[in-house]
């Protein structure tokens, strides 16, 4: 234990040091995470702009629009009496939604015709989320007026059943953009950072493109190892806790599940994250390479994990891919703590995540330690 703190030390020094890795480990969290979170500050996308087409004109269609002009979530931006010109300002992002009330709407003369709804899916998440939005406005606006005419007074859509498909969320319920994409945002961009100063902290051990000397110099050379990386394993934990701290304690936001649990998934994150840094310089023994390697690695993380975008259906490379990478089995242990699922799915994913320490942080330990025979 006595070497691994001695590595403990003498890498705060050389951080202390360095320039460069300090402002990663230091300012270069709170810029981005800070960044991040004044930019998903307002939660989910509000006042989308709305454009209404009326061929009724009836006191429903007006309840209708009144409705929709309520919601926080939608802004009537124009009405128009055609859907050529509302279509047109969709097309020049104008507006990102445009609703069609047919003629005689809610009574026999629309023949069924429907309360239609267009919205763009160029930017797919502002336009459904319009639809959806003006989905439960109209859906509760007719409502209103079916329980009206039936002549049940004060009965509220709530109390009349609903056709088609009742939709919980779990995890989300108010299906807000900053705990989503807090979610994964926060930790990827960590990941990213640290798998950056594991290499340079492992790469700065080297003379002559080689670790010989390191390993002749050091009594202790995998424990001095461990003690080089538990700084980079530390700040990268101590950052995603005040991110999750933020998200939760400061915004607001709940995991249905342990938050404890998502620390612990945490630590083997960036634990799995400093055995592949370390594995990618001594095998490479080139600190240019392996920063490429991380980057490739970790920058590619979030894309391939599944969370941000389904790799059902995609090509073997990139299901493989996917799960070779940490970061994967990390973002389903944290969505799992997220829905509040039973422990098997969180000792499945941390033990994969153990693996990396265990194995790729074994085989780099084993090139270094080889290094004095090959010099």
């Amino acid at each position: 234990m006595s070497a691994v703190g001695a590595g403990f030390r003498a890498e705060i020094a050389r951080i202390g040091r360095t320039r460069v890795d300090l402002i990663l480990l230091t300012l270069m969290p709170l810029i981005l995470l800070g960044s991040m979170a004044a930019m998903l500050f307002a939660g989910s996308p509000y006042g989308l702009k709305t454009v209404i087409v009326d061929h009724d004109g009836g006191a429903l269609a007006r309840a209708i629009a009144r409705d929709i002009a309520a919601s926080h979530g939608l802004r009537i931006v124009a009405r128009s009496a055609d859907l050529d010109s509302a279509m047109a300002m969709i097309r020049s992002e104008r507006a990102v939604a445009a609703v069609v009330i047919p003629h005689g709407v809610g009574s026999r003369v629309a023949d069924g015709a429907p309360v239609e709804i267009f919205h763009q899916a160029v930017f797919l998440s502002t336009g459904a989320l319009a639809a959806t939005n003006l989905r439960t406005v109209i859906t509760a606006t007719l409502l209103r007026a079916r329980a009206r005419d039936a002549g049940l007074g004060q009965v509220t859509g709530a109390r009349l059943p609903l056709p088609g498909i009742a939709v919980t969320i779990l995890g989300n319920p108010t299906t807000s953009f900053e705990w989503y994409l807090g979610l994964l945002l926060g930790p990827g961009i960590l990941h990213l950072l640290i798998a950056v100063t594991c290499v340079s902290s492992i790469g700065a051990l080297m003379e002559d493109h080689g670790f010989a000397a390191f390993v002749r110099r050091t009594p202790a050379p995998v424990a001095t190892l461990v003690g080089r990386l538990l700084p980079h394993v530390a700040a990268g934990t101590l950052w995603g806790i005040m991110w999750m701290l933020w998200l939760t304690l400061a915004r607001g936001y709940r995991p249905e599940g342990s938050l404890m649990l998502i620390v612990v998934g945490l630590v083997l994150l960036f634990a799995a994250t400093a055995a592949l840094a370390l594995l990618l310089v001594a095998a490479t023994r080139e600190v240019s390479t392996s920063l490429s390697g991380a980057v490739i690695l970790a920058g590619s993380a979030l894309a391939y994990s599944g969370a941000s975008l389904p790799l059902t259906g995609a090509g073997l490379f990139a299901r493989v891919w996917s799960q070779i990478l940490p970061l994967t089995h990390f973002m389903t242990l944290q969505m799992d703590q997220v829905m509040g699922v039973a422990a098997m799915p969180f000792l499945r994913n941390a033990a994969v995540l153990l693996l990396y320490p265990l194995v790729a942080g074994g085989a780099g330990v084993l090139l270094i330690r080889r290094a004095e025979a090959w010099a």
